[in-house]
C-alpha cells in the first residue's frame, strides 16, 4: 500500500519451499550480523520520528556495537555525538578545576599562600561538587543529562573570569572561593556517566562510560602537563610578571568551558528525542521525583559502590591536587617538570579507564555479574598496593618537612658546560649569597623552589633564564668568599646529615610507578561504572550522582587527613594505600538477586538490596513505551504511525 494504504499494485505469488525459505532468512540474518559487527545500521532501524540510525540498535534503539573507528570517527547524533559531546564537556571541567595545581609553585607566592591555605583550596575544589553531583544525578532523570551538562559548565565560568581578572583574586579567601566554585563542574561527570548509559546498550556500556569518563579525565593529567608550559608563554605577553601571566592562563580554561557547552546542545536527550518531545509523544513516561529519589537511596548497592569509588575516584582527584606540589617539593625538579610527571597519572586516562570497561564487559560475558564485582575487587587492591609502594621509597629519605623548620640559604646547581669552564664561569652548587652574588633567597632544609632572577644574579650566575630552581644542596663543604664552608644541612635529631630526597636520584623510579598507580586507579574507575547501570535503572540518575559524589567525598576524606599538614606527603601516600585495601573489602557485600554476589551465586542469599521498591508499572527515563506513541506527525512532515523498530 502507499501512504494513503491504498493497494499500490498485485503481484503473482512464486511457492517456495519453506527449507528454502528458512535458508534465506538465515542468510540475510548472517549478513545483517555481519554488517552490524562492522557498525552500519543494516536493517535500516528508525527512531519514533523517522529519523534513521547511523549505528546498529537494540530493540531499545541503545548503540549495541561500539568498536575503535566508531570512537575515533563517528560523530553523528544521537549515540556518538553524546559520547563525544559528554567526554569534551567533562574534561573541560576537570581541566579548569585542577589548572591551579599546575600553577601553585607560582599562585602561591603570589597571594602568600600557607601550606594550610593550599590544603583548604585543593579540599573545596572537590569538596563542593560532592552536593552538585547528588543534584546532577537528580536533574538527569527529571530533565536530562544533556541539559544538565551544558548548564552547569556555563554556571562556572564567572569563577574562572575573576581567576583572569587582575585584582579580583588577591588572597587565600578569594582564591579557595574561586576554586570551589570552579570544583562545582566536576558534576558533569554524571551527566557524562548517565547519558552514555542512556545511549548504549548493557553489552558495550561498560566500555562506553569507561571511555568517555576516562577521555574526560584526562583533562586533570592535561593541565598539569600543559599549564605550567602555557605559563611560560603568557609570561612573554605579561612582560614577565608572574603575577599577571598565572591569571592570564586561565583564559584557556575559559575557551574549553565555552566550546564544551555548545558542543553539548546539539546532541540529543535520549536514542529516540528529547525529553520533552518523547513526554508529549506518549512513549516516555514523566519522571516521577519522589520515586527515583527514594529508589536510588534505599539501594544498599549504591550505597556500598558510593564508598569504595571514593577510593579510586577520589585518589585520582587527590593525586591531581599533590602530586605536582609532591614532585616539585620533595624530588627537587621545575614546575615544568613537576607538571610532566604529575601528568603521568591523568594521561594514563587515555586507555586505562577504557581497560577496566573492556575487563568488565568480558568477565560479564564470561561469569556474568559476578565476574564484574570481583575483576574490580582485585583490580582495585593492586591499586591500594601500588600506592603503598609509590609511598614507601622515600619514607626512609629526608624531606622539606615540617614546613615549620627554620629556612637556609639556597643554592643553584648551575650545569658544568664547556664554555661554563673555559671562561671561568660559575658551575655546579652555587651560593646564591656569596661569590660575588647578593641575595637573601632562602629555601626549607632538602627543599627547592623556582624564583624569578634579577638582573643581578641573573649577572652573578652568567645566564638568560628568568625563572631559575634553588635547592638545599647536598652536605659538604665549598670556598664560599676564600672561606671553607659547611653547605647543606643536618637531621635536627640524629645530628647526622640529611640524606634528602631532592638527591637520591629517584625521581624517574618515581614517575615509573605513578604510571602503574594510576593504570590501577583508572581501571577501577571503569570497572565501578560497568556495575552502576545494573543497579536501579528506574533511578540510574540517582545512583550515578550517588556513586560520582562518593568519588569526590573519597578525596575529601584523603585530602583532610593525609595531605593539609599532618604527615609527610609520602608518609600520606602510604597510609592512604592502607586505607584503600580496607575500603575496597566492602565489594564483598554487594549482592544482586538475579546475578548472585562475589562469594554466592544466584539464588543462594534470599536478600533484596533494593530496600524500597518503586511501582510495578514505573520505568526508568530511558525506557519506552513505544505501544503507547498516537499517531503523529513525521520527521520529514509525512504521516506516519510510530511503531517500534526491529
Amino acid at each position: 500500500v502507499d501512504e494513503e494504504h491504498k493497494c499500490g499494485g498485485i503481484q503473482r505469488y512464486i511457492r517456495v519451499p519453506l527449507m528454502e525459505v528458512q535458508q534465506l532468512q538465515l542468510e540475510i540474518d548472517a549478513l545483517h550480523a555481519s554488517l552490524e559487527k562492522k557498525g552500519f545500521n543494516s536493517k535500516g532501524v528508525k527512531d519514533v520520528f523517522g529519523r534513521e540510525f547511523s549505528l546498529p540498535v537494540d530493540e531499545e534503539h541503545k548503540c549495541k556495537k561500539l568498536s575503535l573507528t566508531q570512537i575515533c570517527c563517528n560523530f553523528s547524533n544521537p549515540h556518538m555525538r553524546a559520547f563525544h559531546t559528554s567526554w569534551f564537556g567533562f574534561f573541560s571541567s576537570f581541566f579548569s578545576t585542577f589548572a591551579a595545581a599546575g600553577l601553585i609553585s607560582y599562585i602561591g607566592p603570589d597571594l602568600n599562600l600557607t601550606a594550610e591555605d593550599k590544603g583548604n583550596a585543593a579540599v573545596a575544589s572537590v569538596a563542593g561538587t560532592i552536593v552538585f553531583r547528588l543534584l546532577m544525578g537528580y536533574i538527569c532523570d527529571k530533565i536530562g543529562a544533556r541539559y544538565g551538562l551544558g548548564v552547569l559548565l556555563l554556571l562556572v565560568t564567572p569563577a574562572i573570569v575573576a581567576m583572569i581578572i587582575p585584582g579580583v583574586v588577591t588572597n587565600a579567601g578569594g582564591f579557595i572561593a574561586c576554586r570551589l566554585v570552579i570544583g562545582f563542574g566536576l558534576a558533569t561527570f554524571v551527566a557524562c556517566q548517565v547519558w552514555c548509559s542512556q545511549q548504549f546498550s548493557k553489552s558495550v556500556v561498560g566500555i562506553a562510560n569507561a571511555t568517555a569518563a576516562g577521555w574526560g579525565n584526562l583533562g586533570g593529567g592535561v593541565t598539569n602537563l600543559t599549564m605550567p608550559y602555557i605559563f611560560l608563554i603568557m609570561m612573554s605577553f605579561a612582560n614577565d610578571d608572574i603575577a599577571t601571566a598565572w591569571r592570564l592562563c586561565y583564559i584557556v580554561p575559559l575557551a574549553l568551558h565555552l566550546l564544551g557547552a555548545a558542543f553539548v546542545f546539539t546532541g540529543r536527550d535520549l536514542p529516540d528525542g528529547n525529553y520533552r518531545e518523547l513526554e508529549s509523544s506518549g512513549a516516555k513516561q514523566k519522571t516521577d521525583s519522589k520515586v527515583v529519589v527514594v529508589t536510588g537511596i534505599t539501594n544498599v548497592n549504591a550505597w556500598i559502590l558510593t564508598i569504595t569509588y571514593g577510593f579510586c575516584f577520589g585518589v585520582e582527584l587527590t593525586m591531581n591536587n599533590v602530586a605536582n606540589g609532591f614532585f616539585a617539593k620533595y624530588q627537587g625538579v621545575t614546575p615544568q617538570l613537576a607538571g610532566i610527571a604529575a601528568s603521568m597519572f591523568g594521561l594514563m586516562n587515555l586507555f586505562a579507564r577504557s581497560l577496566g570497561g573492556l575487563l568488565s564487559d568480558y568477565c560479564n560475558t564470561r561469569w556474568g555479574m559476578r565476574g564484574r564485582l570481583w575483576s574490580c575487587w582485585i583490580i582495585q587492591t593492586c591499586e591500594g598496593i601500588m600506592c603503598l609502594v609509590l609511598g614507601s621509597l622515600t619514607t626512609s629519605l629526608d624531606a622539606p618537612y615540617p614546613t615549620t623548620m627554620t629556612q637556609v640559604p639556597a643554592f643553584v646547581n648551575l650545569p658544568a658546560e664547556s664554555w661554563r669552564v673555559a671562561i671561568g664561569a660559575p658551575y655546579g652548587w652555587t651560593p646564591l649569597n656569596g661569590n660575588g652574588c647578593v641575595s637573601s633567597e632562602t629555601v626549607l632544609p632538602c627543599g627547592s623552589k623556582q624564583i624569578k632572577a634579577t638582573a643581578e644574579l641573573k649577572s652573578c650566575l652568567q645566564t638568560q633564564d628568568t625563572l631559575i630552581l634553588v635547592q638545599d644542596p647536598p652536605y659538604g663543604t665549598m670556598l664560599i668568599d676564600g672561606v671553607n664552608t659547611t653547605i647543606g644541612t643536618s637531621n635536627a635529631d640524629t645530628g647526622l646529615p640529611n640524606e634528602c630526597i631532592s638527591h637520591a636520584n629517584l625521581f624517574s623510579v618515581a614517575v615509573i610507578i605513578v604510571i602503574i598507580f594510576s593504570v590501577f586507579v583508572q581501571m577501577a574507575e571503569g570497572l565501578h561504572f560497568g556495575i552502576v547501570p545494573y543497579v536501579s535503572r528506574p533511578a540510574l540518575g540517582i545512583v550515578s550522582g550517588m556513586v560520582g559524589a562518593g568519588g569526590n567525598l573519597g578525596s575529601v576524606i584523603a585530602t583532610n587527613i593525609f595531605f593539609k599538614g599532618a604527615f609527610r606527603t609520602d608518609v600520606g601516600v602510604v597510609n592512604l594505600g592502607g586505607m584503600i585495601i580496607g575500603i575496597t573489602m566492602l565489594m564483598f557485600f554487594i549482592s544482586f538477586p538475579e546475578h548472585g554476589s562475589m562469594l554466592f551465586k544466584k539464588g543462594v542469599l534470599k536478600y533484596d538490596p533494593q530496600l524500597v521498591k518503586p511501582p510495578a508499572d514505573y520505568r526508568g527515563s530511558d525506557q519506552m513505551d513505544y505501544g503507547k506513541v498516537a499517531l503523529m506527525q513525521g520527521h520529514e512532515g509525512k504521516s506516519a504511525k510510530v511503531v517500534p523498530q526491529a
